[in-house]
């Protein structure tokens, strides 16, 4: 029974090593993460962020960034080239008057980014923290159409 008990022991720590494998491999690709706020300068613009991730070499095939999580709001990621993904969140509205968009809890500090991915079908998660803040885009208002 003892060598049952010791075996069903070793199982699980080599099960809870081998999970906690895939996130901490997939950590040492990314070089940095940066983002960036925004504010367009005509009425429906909105604002929003835009988070880049920058990686140090590409990611085998069999793994996707498929989402990101940061300042209690979610976006897609989206693949620029191998080594740069992005992914913006739309942070307010302003149609007729400035708008929250909706805010989900992740329980992350303010600089930090929880990303999503798979590998080999699998769903994985990573927390990258110090993510950088660029200065803000304000982008200018349009002309008027009479121009």
């Amino acid at each position: 029974m003892k060598i049952f008990g010791l075996f069903a022991i070793a199982f699980l720590n080599l099960v809870s090593c081998s999970s906690n494998k895939a996130p901490q491999e997939t950590k040492q690709y990314i070089e940095k993460v940066t983002y960036q706020n925004w504010v367009g300068g005509v009425k429906g613009a909105g604002g929003g962020t835009n988070i880049n991730i920058k990686l140090l070499k590409s990611i085998p095939e069999n793994t996707h960034l498929i989402k990101i999580q940061f300042q209690n709001r979610e976006g897609n990621i989206t693949k620029l080239n191998d080594q740069s993904y992005q992914a913006s969140i739309k942070t307010f509205d302003n149609e007729s008057e400035t708008v929250q968009t909706d805010t989900i809890i992740t329980n992350l500090k303010p600089n930090q980014a929880k990303i999503f991915f798979k590998i080999s079908g699998k769903e994985a998660v990573v927390i990258v923290d110090d993510v950088k803040e660029l200065p803000m885009l304000a982008y200018p208002s349009a002309k008027p159409n009479n121009n």
